[in-house]
């Protein structure tokens, strides 16, 4: 019962993707400044879970209705992000939108990411309520 995440066959090494020329990724669940071809840092993944995770969650393609380039240019132009659904758990949803965030630093690292993860898992596993999630995270 564990996750296991995979790459579209467009992922690199850290060292070979800062040497790359025009955008390694699939434009749907791109980061801002990746699209934009900005430097960026690790916190594009971070972005890109964030997305997948809404995914995951909606059983739904991002930015469905869109083309790839529309996308592109909702989440750079407009700070367009996947809407979540009205059932969604609010830590997750809390989660997705702080990965998801336009200002890289602010996005959290993935340890704090499965830490949040791990405690969502047990209040899950032990029937807890989930609401103080939301305050225990920054």
């Amino acid at each position: 019962m564990r996750v296991k995440v995979a790459d579209f066959g467009t992922s690199c090494l850290e060292t070979q993707c800062r040497e790359a020329k025009g955008n390694m990724g699939t434009y749907r669940w791109m980061a801002p400044e990746m699209i934009e071809e900005k430097p960026y840092t690790r916190k594009v993944d971070v972005y890109s879970f964030g997305i997948a995770l809404w995914e995951l969650t909606t059983a739904l393609l991002p930015f469905l209705g869109m083309t790839p380039v529309q996308a592109a240019f909702a989440v750079v132009e407009k700070n367009e992000r996947p809407p979540l659904a009205a059932n969604c758990q609010l830590a997750l949803a809390h989660l997705m939108k702080r990965c998801w965030v336009a200002n890289h630093s602010k996005r959290p690292d993935f340890s704090d990411i499965v830490s949040a993860l791990e405690t969502y898992n047990e209040c899950v596993t032990e029937g807890l309520p989930q609401s103080h999630l939301l305050f225990t995270q920054s």
